[in-house]
């Protein structure tokens, strides 16, 4: 069975709808439950709880402390001073490297990757 590139295209099309009316659906979906979520944690903290449950489910209250960054060169200065790079994430940004690539510059450790991808758009 041979598919021509239009019968491609074509399905490609059908795919990209379904899956973008499917995110539209779990974005309302992470919406209404982030709603609950609020709800829930304002009456549980009235109440007093941090963890409730009813004959089929339990609920309970998590709090985590995570970073928020407040003055990025006084935690570089950090950073650097200690040698403790553990705090950063390791990642590097495609867009400062392609700008470095472009003025000419490489970056000691880095080499760059080609990832080719179906760039699809309705037209």
């Amino acid at each position: 069975m041979t598919v021509n590139i239009n019968e491609l295209i074509e399905r490609r099309a059908e795919i990209k709808r379904e899956t973008e009316q499917l995110n539209n659906r779990l974005k309302d979906l992470k919406a209404a439950q982030d709603e609950i979520d609020l709800a829930l944690l304002k009456k549980m903290d009235a109440e007093g709880l941090s963890r409730t449950a009813n004959g089929d489910y339990s609920v309970s209250i998590n709090e985590d402390t995570v970073p928020e960054v407040e003055d990025w060169d006084a935690l570089y200065n950090h950073v650097i001073s200690t040698r403790d790079f553990s705090l950063i994430q390791r990642r590097i940004s495609s867009t400062a490297y392609k700008e470095l690539l472009k003025l000419g510059e490489g970056v000691p450790g880095l080499s760059p990757r080609t990832i080719r991808k179906i760039n699809f758009r309705s037209l």
